[in-house]
């Protein structure tokens, strides 16, 4: 619960910082940036926090560290099409909590299916480029399913995530 408190002043905070513009055009090409460049304020300072995070966490594991660096930042690139606000994203996290995930069933309404299936969408949404492989997608699409294991990318995204 503490986790979500930090993660509720950390959205408030990151509307008055400026987004990391040099560190996110270090990895990222035209296309990715476009697709970053829709989500929320609060969610591109996420990604970037995740990132950032996640590089550290990669270097002693010998992982591509420029690879680790763009797929959390485009980890949440499925949240471009609906992005929640500090508010909607609160509630959501409430009610996830208290239905025990049976909210999930209400996925036709935006908020909602945003909510539960951003990461489906982003790797769907990065699969049309036709340039990203298996991996890399799947770091993507599972990022919050614990139970896809074997994957080095994606469990370092996982830690970052839950740490930012």
């Amino acid at each position: 619960m503490l986790y979500r408190v930090k993660q509720f002043f950390w959205a408030i905070k990151s509307l008055s910082e400026d987004i990391d513009k040099d560190y996110v055009n270090k990895f990222l090409n035209k296309k990715e940036k476009r697709l970053f460049n829709r989500l929320k304020k609060m969610d591109k300072q996420h990604c970037i926090r995740v990132s950032k995070d996640a590089v550290n966490l990669s270097k002693d594991k010998g992982l591509n560290t420029k690879r680790v660096a763009r797929a959390a930042l485009l980890h949440d690139i499925g949240k471009g099409e609906y992005g929640l606000n500090i508010v909607e994203k609160s509630v959501l996290v409430i009610l996830n909590k208290v239905s025990k995930g049976k909210l999930k069933k209400y996925n036709t309404i935006k908020a909602v299916d945003s909510y539960y299936n951003h990461a489906e969408k982003g790797a769907n949404l990065l699969k049309q480029f036709n340039v990203y492989d298996k991996e890399f997608l799947d770091t993507v699409r599972y990022h919050h399913n614990n139970n896809v294991v074997g994957n080095k990318l994606l469990e370092i995204i996982r830690e970052s995530d839950n740490r930012n």
